[in-house]
């Protein structure tokens, strides 16, 4: 005879204690054989668990009975036997508030399981509705107590209570995954959800996405007619990016904004799969915006050929070169790219890349890149020769900004000389030199006429000294709002002891009264890893803004990584007639107490500070 069946056997005859004993031993089998795999002890143990927590029951023994039902509710989550009987055993036990949760915790786990799954779901619908009953009855039950009216109300629905406007804006910041938990909280979430289509719009998808995820993503936005995305941002496992590539490729889904991320996907893999799906062709003829990380293998035609698939509609072009490789075995002629609406560029290569390759990489992209009307160009770690640099700054008429970091052995001075001969009035200019070899700036034969509209300044590791610093600021016309000077070791604020030679032109220390004049409208100064910068020269700088009164509108100095400490800085605002007044203070790397710190905002000197020794 079945075991089951004879502790079923015993237990209708009331023998209880007898029937308990069979049906132990029996889940103590069945588990051992779950654990071997035997998947068809599944079921099994789950009415083994069943009848023994009704054995328990009868003897009295809620507790054991509980956790038989515990135990069937985790095996099989959408039974609704278990949660009935675990119900039942917290009402014998007084606690009917415990039973209506358990009751509520099953129907939600099924509802979300049917939404799930689908017909491939089994429910036993008969005993579903028992326990939507219960529930009825339970509540009933427990709220007619003043008392638990009283206590009833443990959580509130924030969307009762939040604007419909702020609603959206926190549904935004999910992460799609979390979106669709919030599918199935309510029918009322997913009715908020739903009415509003910008969620899917501009998607918020999680990084290493798996092919099967994004797979859902992309059906779950057909079954609510969404075919196209404002934007999108996709950075899939490295083991399935050719199948996430692809699959979004021949989805038909249109994009205006794509930030894409690969890390072993390089652009001839990408233009090759791009020839090969008209639809994929079509998103990226359509794109307002790219973003691309990827590393690049140079065959000839560089980038031209991946950059040839886009539009005449874009806008913002932004690429992230991780790695860069020669291709050997393939050799291609350079594409004619022409963007006429390109307005924003940003090239960035990962430092330490081969020189060479770098180099090459650079001159055949401008030499076949038509970027007239580019506004803002940014080159971070570009390796670019004098001349190829020179026809790019030449040929835009529309530049208003421009910020070149490490680009090869071109220095301040050849940057200045390239803008001037354009004559385009620029708005913010930045360059950072390189650590290679290189000659000295010199800006005294340069016209620096261009620079009258300059709001923005930031010159970082040049080999610029006061003199020439000082043309600089003069002929920005006392428009500039924002300077920031980092490690120009030849610009100079404050004398040593150790400097016994005559100061030449090239070695004079900044003159604090001619510099302050230049700059009247100044919003927010950065000197940070200045030469000879220490409390002395702060006593200086800070008894010409007395004495000029300029710049009135300073909100924001940082003097990080300078020799400087809580002495120099409060003597900044304590001088007499000192007007100084800062939003924020930066001083990273500086010798500041505690005390110093709690000092300047207690009496209003500073509103912020931040200072990480």
């Amino acid at each position: 005879m079945d075991v089951l069946e004879k502790g079923l056997q015993l237990f209708e005859r009331g023998k209880y204690q007898e029937a308990h004993c069979v049906l132990s031993k029996a889940v103590d089998l069945a588990q051992e054989e779950l654990k071997k795999g035997q998947a068809q002890w599944r079921s099994k143990l789950g009415l083994l668990l069943d009848s023994r927590a009704a054995c328990n029951q009868k003897l009295g023994d809620l507790d054991a009975a509980l956790q038989d039902a515990r135990q069937q509710m985790a095996l099989e989550p959408y039974k609704c036997k278990s949660y009935l009987r675990a119900s039942k055993i917290h009402v014998l036990a007084g606690r009917d508030k415990d039973a209506l949760d358990v009751l509520e915790t099953g129907v939600r786990r099924l509802e979300r399981g049917k939404t799930k799954y689908g017909s491939r779901l089994q429910i036993n619908e008969r005993l579903f509705t028992k326990m939507t009953a219960e529930i009825e009855e339970l509540r009933q039950k427990t709220f007619s107590d003043p008392r638990a009216k009283r206590r009833r109300v443990k959580s509130y629905d924030p969307l009762d209570y939040l604007p419909f406007e702020l609603q959206a804006t926190i549904f935004s910041h999910l992460d799609q995954p979390s979106l669709m938990n919030c599918l199935l909280v309510s029918r009322r979430w997913k009715q908020t959800l739903e009415n509003l289509p910008t969620l899917l719009h501009s998607p918020v998808l999680k990084r290493h996405l798996s092919l099967k995820e994004f797979v859902k993503f992309l059906n779950f936005c057909r079954t609510r007619r969404c075919r196209s995305f404002e934007n999108l941002s996709l950075s899939p496992r490295v083991v399935e990016e050719s199948s996430m590539l692809k699959q979004l490729l021949s989805s038909g889904f249109q994009v205006k904004r794509l930030n894409l991320s690969l890390a072993k996907y390089d652009n001839f893999e990408l233009a090759k799969l791009l020839s090969s799906i008209a639809t994929g062709r079509k998103l990226f003829a359509g794109l307002e915006e790219l973003s691309l990380s990827l590393p690049v293998v140079e065959n000839g035609a560089g980038l031209t050929e991946l950059l040839g698939f886009l539009g005449p509609n874009i806008t913002k072009l932004n690429i992230v070169i991780t790695d860069l490789v020669v291709s050997k075995l393939v050799r291609r002629e350079p594409s004619k790219v022409d963007l006429p609406r390109l307005s924003r560029m940003v090239i960035m290569a990962y430092p330490k890349l081969h020189e060479k390759l770098n180099r090459r990489l650079m001159r055949v992209l401008f030499e076949n890149f038509t970027i007239d009307n580019v506004q803002s160009l940014h080159l971070i770690n570009c390796d670019m020769e004098a001349v190829t640099m020179e026809k790019v700054l030449q040929g835009l008429e529309k530049l208003e900004h421009f910020s070149a970091d490490s680009c090869g052995a071109l220095i301040l001075g050849d940057y200045l000389r390239f803008l001037s001969r354009n004559g385009v009035p620029l708005e913010s200019l930045a360059v950072r030199e390189s650590a290679l070899p290189r000659p000295s700036s010199s800006v005294s034969d340069i016209d620096l006429r261009f620079l009258w509209r300059l709001k923005s300044l930031s010159l970082e590791n040049t080999s610029l000294n006061f003199q020439q610093l000082f043309l600089l600021l003069q002929s920005t016309n006392h428009q500039l709002r924002h300077l920031k000077l980092k490690a120009n070791y030849k610009l100079i604020f404050m004398r040593s002891a150790f400097d016994i030679g005559i100061p030449s032109a090239t070695t004079l220390p900044v003159n604090f009264r001619e510099f302050l004049q230049c700059v009247p409208k100044l919003e927010s100064l950065a000197l940070i890893q200045c030469t000879n910068l220490t409390d002395s020269a702060l006593r200086s700088l800070s008894a010409e803004m007395v004495n000029t009164s300029c710049p009135k509108g300073l909100k924001l100095l940082d003097l990080s990584a300078n020799e400087v400490s809580g002495v120099g800085i409060i003597d900044l605002f304590q001088r007499p007639k000192s007007w100084l007044r800062l939003d924020q203070l930066l001083a990273h790397g500086c010798d500041l107490h505690p005390d110093t710190l709690s000092l300047l905002v207690r009496r209003g000197y500073c509103g912020q500070i931040q200072s990480l020794a």
